[in-house]
């Protein structure tokens, strides 16, 4: 990336990659004005691209199949699994990250691990996003239609992921909700 920098100051190059290319977990804090800081942990199998993000309260988690485009919520205090368009988008918006303009900016660390910045600009918004080499995020401030957030990896380790913990809970009941009804849950609307 640093080539294409060198050879066409200031113009987007071709994406980095933005999925990790092996086996991962990651902690990150993430914070947006006027909702409280918040941490969460992503584990990823690069090999079947999937991935558990689970907040530290660990009330419920998110699997996501990125190549099926699917995504679900777990509950385990309902012993459900919540089947809702909204995840479903989240997977959608990961897929169609590579369509956005990438400009490389300059080398970072966070987490202890290198990275390049770049200005990551699309149709539903702007932002600068720290990524390995390896594909893995280790820094995201941007903002788009539903306002800004930032994302910073507080630790990187690289290993094989269970896969148990990217399945199904077995005997869990199935919630299939609206599109929009999780978001607004999630505000208190």
């Amino acid at each position: 990336m640093a080539a294409c920098a060198a050879l066409l100051p200031g113009m987007a190059c071709a994406a980095p990659a933005i999925l990790p290319v092996r086996d991962v977990q990651v902690d990150y804090d993430v914070s947006a004005p006027g909702q409280p800081a918040q941490s969460f942990t992503l584990n990823y199998d690069a090999a079947d691209e999937l991935a558990r993000i689970a907040p530290a309260s660990g009330a419920v988690y998110l699997l996501a199949n990125l190549p099926a485009g699917q995504a679900q919520l777990v509950v385990p205090a309902l012993q459900a699994v919540v089947q809702a368009p909204d995840f479903s988008a989240l997977t959608d918006m990961i897929g169609h990250a590579e369509s956005a303009r990438f400009t490389p900016l300059h080398a970072d660390h966070y987490a202890g691990r290198a990275c390049e910045t770049y200005l990551v600009m699309d149709a539903q918004g702007t932002g600068t996003a720290c990524i390995s080499a390896d594909g893995v995020v280790l820094h995201f401030a941007g903002q788009d239609a539903r306002g800004k957030a930032e994302i910073t990896a507080t630790s990187v380790t690289f290993g094989k992921q269970p896969a148990a913990d990217f399945a199904r809970p077995p005997g869990f009941g199935e919630i299939t909700l609206p599109p929009g009804a999780v978001v607004a849950m999630l505000r208190g609307q």
